[in-house]
């Protein structure tokens, strides 16, 4: 079964992409840019017709309830 996109968000080593944009679909991170419009678009290219998760990664430790 393949994890979901909020799975992968919380199970990736996001390190690298600290105060970046990333867009995630079907597991995988599909596009990282500096400003949430251009990754959506981009991400939208690249997955056309699926569901993307947007997230801007954090620059500091950040609890999710």
């Amino acid at each position: 079964m393949k994890e979901s996109n909020y799975e992968v968000y919380l199970k990736t080593d996001l390190s690298k992409y600290t105060g970046k944009w990333i867009a995630i679909c079907e597991g995988k991170i599909i596009f990282v840019g500096n400003n949430a419009k251009e990754v959506f678009l981009g991400a939208q290219k690249k997955a056309p017709a699926r569901k993307i998760m947007l997230i801007k990664v954090p620059e500091e430790e950040t609890a999710i309830f």
